[in-house]
């Protein structure tokens, strides 16, 4: 089977795995006290496919510009709790 398909099949997968882990009572907890982690994940499991589909050069832009988008927005996340505890 080709690489794309088998990478595209996991990660359809690992999205149903993890959407049933958020679907628990612990899962809930997690992502209402911890949105972005939740949504890191999520991504993570994106990236982690896309490794597997386009060339390394490509990947490492796309990670490195979900990284600094990301990384202000988990910052603000992560100031709001410290705040409210």
């Amino acid at each position: 089977m080709n690489t794309e398909i088998t990478a595209y099949i996991a990660l359809g997968i690992a999205a149903i795995l993890y959407a049933i882990a958020l679907n628990t009572s612990a899962g809930k907890r997690f992502a209402d006290e911890y949105t972005w982690a939740s949504v890191v994940l999520g991504t993570s499991l994106v990236l982690a496919t896309l490794w597997f589909i386009i060339p390394n050069e490509y990947w490492l832009k796309a990670a490195l510009a979900f990284a600094v988008a990301g990384t202000p927005m988990v910052a603000r996340s992560l100031l709001n709790k410290a705040r409210k505890s």
